[in-house]
């Protein structure tokens, strides 16, 4: 279908005429119905109402791409609704023409102008991901200068303010003055004496813009005055008193003036919006563009549509009626080349036309540039025309009308049709004589297929489906019941001729079985063959679908089982690196305070050789000994062995050989080769843990080792009382006097004694400085100072350990 078409798309007045009426038999205009609801403009909600699918390839990728671009507005937030109450269409039609428009009129003017702006406004949103509406939205003038002098001069209610002009304020200032003194005049005489003997009731009104009083007809003589009206009953005259006159004179004058004043300001804002006219017309065609657009995406995100893009072949996958909702079931099918034709089969009610009519109106929608309910896998083509014929009249009195209906149709259809279209047939063949309504039928779709017009058509003629299966190009599908309840499935099944079921349908309404059963004998034997075969096919597909669903049931469970099982060797590994690493951490440490404890040695020396007694050679070149071998186990146990080394174990490493894990002694077994990442899996105790192969060491040829373990003790020399913590350490030379300090301070350590007092006595006070400067650098982040003067004074120092 994505070729080259024979001809170009039809043109025809009779053409126009079939897309039209297939549009109302596919229920394209419930689907307008449907859209409308979501429109936020009055404009937009026309448009929706009058939306009509392109058959211009162009055309359909704009449309969809501008609902594309509406969804991802949604998506990103609130700031994308437009509104607007009044149509102001055509206020701008009479403002054109000159007139003066209301106050009213110019705030509904000003609306619209709020609208427009809002428009522009969502052209600036997610800029790059939105070109085609932010290039609407630019086309929108600016028109807040006039929107501005609109909101200047009027109140929300339409009236002027009173200071829309200094004239305006002026006269509205006179009228209310004069208006007041008027007013008190009458006051005054309906609070008077007079008042009460002539008046009807004591107050006053207004008769055709004079302010009078009631007055009682017999006593006309009593106060002099212009009669503006009288009473039904004749007996209550209303006048204006003559004292009066020149008061309400002077009102009706600044009332007048007023009234001028304000049709010249609203002339004048309607000749500045009839300038404008065509800018806010053009600027609300836009905002109702955009809007229909938003409508669509809200109406696909009501039924979780998805865009279908490009031109392929027919392929519905998961694809419901938009109009059915909750009860629409979903329909796959296929119908891609070589083959054009598919004809589909199968019992009453068993979802035929359902499934045509999904086909139809989806594509119909596609080219209206709607979202579709539909898997994400669908594809369709790009049309030029969207021709069907769908009866549901069953009327014995009409089946000549019926059947010369449908003719007159097809025939139209068979001329305006190209490789381009989709021709959608139900119920082909029927309201005639069924041998001859077959013959035509099989005739018909000879036809089409001959050029390659795609079609998807149904009928209930065996010979039809029988035709189908010879011919290339054509496909069978079927719709089936459940063949225990003779419930509709809805299902289609490709590739096969469907069922009628009529006496299993009839059998369970219950028919008389003897008239059930001599239909059967009836029946065309190889009917009855074809039947049963059909049936015999139909319980083995029901049965390899069930068992596809149990292994596809299996199998999800298998993978959910996998998943559980790498989230806890996960949870495994990580809990065995974080021992791993507390080890590493500990093993540091210790290390540290051993080559800490070395240098202090080496430093202790030091100072006995500043002090003129120097250790021997031999006591120097051990505790550097010492401090190469600490500072060699350290780098060799810790942070693992040269890169050499590391490659040339990588190369050795085989699945089922013992390793040792990163140099700290914990031993496991090779589960697989290493891999591109030069990782392996390593099972450690119970926990399948995956490694780079340069972390890991040959132990063995499959002979278990036990995991090395590295234990630091502190065993005490010498036990310590809490309550006399104390090392004295007169008369020792500097460097033993040391040695006994650590040891002691190990001592202590490891019995829990945290307070300790070193006795050094006063003399010169070399050996307290040689203790301090030891203590001032020792591991254990000891503090010191003199002790108190009943401990010993300056002759003791007290340790607090850390």
């Amino acid at each position: 279908m994505a070729g080259a078409t024979n001809r170009d798309p039809p043109r025809t007045q009779r053409g126009q005429e079939l897309r039209q009426r297939s549009l109302e038999l596919l229920e394209f205009p419930r689907v307008r119905e449907a859209l409308a609801e979501h429109t936020r403009l009055p404009m937009s909600r026309e448009r929706a109402l009058s939306l009509t699918p392109s058959y211009e390839a162009d055309v359909v990728r704009e449309l969809q791409q501008e609902t594309a671009e509406a969804r991802l507005l949604l998506e990103e937030g609130s700031g994308v609704d437009l509104s607007l109450g009044r149509d102001p269409r055509p206020l701008l039609k009479r403002v054109a023409l000159g007139s003066v428009l209301a106050g009213d009129e110019l705030v509904a003017i000003a609306d619209a102008l709020e609208t427009a702006r809002a428009a522009k406004a969502i052209g600036n949103r997610l800029r790059a991901k939105t070109p085609l509406v932010r290039a609407l939205a630019r086309s929108i003038t600016d028109l807040r200068p006039l929107e501005r002098q609109l909101r200047a001069k009027l109140t929300p209610a339409g009236e002027l303010k009173d200071d829309a002009t200094p004239y305006l304020r002026e006269l509205r200032h006179e009228a209310r003055e004069t208006y007041g003194r008027a007013k008190g005049s009458l006051e005054a005489l309906v609070d008077s004496e007079l008042g009460a003997e002539v008046l009807q009731e004591r107050l006053f009104t207004v008769r055709s813009d004079r302010l009078v009083v009631p007055v009682k007809a017999e006593m006309r003589a009593r106060l002099p005055g212009i009669v503006h009206g009288v009473s039904d009953s004749g007996a209550t005259l209303f006048i204006e008193p003559l004292a009066n006159v020149d008061r309400t004179n002077a009102w009706r004058e600044a009332v007048a003036a007023e009234a001028q004043e304000t049709l010249r300001i609203l002339r004048r804002l309607s000749a500045d919006v009839g300038k404008r006219a065509g800018d806010i017309g053009h600027a609300l065609e836009i905002a109702a563009r955009i809007d229909l657009a938003l409508a669509k995406a809200r109406y696909g995100r009501a039924y979780d549509g998805v865009a279908v893009d490009g031109d392929g072949p027919i392929r519905l996958v998961e694809a419901r009626h938009p109009l059915l909702r909750g009860g629409a079931v979903p329909v796959s099918l296929d119908l891609a080349p070589p083959s054009s034709t598919l004809v589909v089969t199968g019992p009453n009610m068993g979802g035929k036309t359902v499934a045509l009519k999904t086909l139809g109106l989806l594509v119909l929608m596609r080219q209206a540039g709607l979202l579709l309910p539909c898997g994400r896998s669908t594809t369709l083509p790009l049309v030029d025309g969207v021709y069907a014929d769908i009866g549901d009249q069953q009327s014995i009195e009409q089946d000549v009308s019926t059947f010369s209906s449908h003719v007159s149709n097809i025939a139209g259809v068979l001329v305006e049709a190209t490789d381009r279209s989709l021709v959608l047939l139900d119920e082909l063949g029927t309201s005639t004589d069924p041998e001859e309504g077959s013959a035509l039928a099989r005739a018909i779709l000879a036809h089409l297929s001959e050029r390659a017009v795609p079609t998807l058509v149904t009928t209930h003629h065996r010979s039809v489906a029988a035709f189908a299966e010879e011919q290339a190009g054509m496909e069978n599908a079927s719709v089936e019941l459940d063949p225990v309840t003779l419930e509709p499935t809805y299902r289609i099944t490709m590739g096969l001729p469907g069922r009628s079921y009529a006496l299993a349908v009839a059998e369970r309404i219950g028919l008389d079985a003897r008239v059930i059963e001599a239909a059967r004998r009836l029946q065309d034997p190889v009917h009855r063959e074809g039947e049963e075969l059909l049936a015999t096919i139909q319980e083995e597909r029901h049965r390899t679908r069930a068992r596809l669903a149990e292994a596809e049931a299996a199998e999800r469970h298998a993978s959910e089982l996998a998943r559980e099982l790498e989230e806890r060797l996960a949870e495994a590994a990580d809990a065995q690196s974080e021992a791993i690493e507390a080890v590493r951490r500990e093993l540091a440490a210790e290390a540290r305070r051993v080559l800490a404890r070395l240098k202090q040695a080496e430093a202790a020396a030091s100072w006995e050789a500043f002090r003129g007694d120097p250790p021997p050679p031999r006591v120097l070149e051990e505790a550097r000994g010492d401090v190469a071998d600490v500072q060699r186990m350290v780098r060799s146990r810790l942070w693992g062995r040269p890169k050499a080394a590391a490659r040339a174990s990588r190369r050795s490493i085989s699945v089922g050989d013992r390793v040792e894990i990163g140099a700290l002694g914990f031993t496991g077994e090779v589960l697989t080769a290493p891999g591109e990442d030069a990782k392996v899996d390593v099972l450690v105790g119970s926990a399948r843990i995956r490694l780079e192969t340069s972390r890991l060491r040959k132990v063995g040829e499959g002979t278990p080792r036990p995991p090395s373990t590295t234990h630091v003790t502190l065993s005490p020399k010498e036990h310590i009382a809490a309550d006399g913590a104390e090392l004295d350490i007169r008369g020792l030379r500097l460097h033993e006097a040391l040695a006994r300090v650590d040891a002691y301070l190990d001592s202590a350590l490891a019995q829990g004694v945290r307070r300790v007092r070193i006795v050094h006595g006063k003399g010169t006070g070399a050996l307290r400085q040689g203790v301090w400067h030891h203590l001032a650098s020792h591991p254990t982040g000891a503090t010191f100072d003199f002790a108190p003067p009943e401990r010993g004074g300056d002759g003791a120092t007290e340790v607090e350990l850390v």
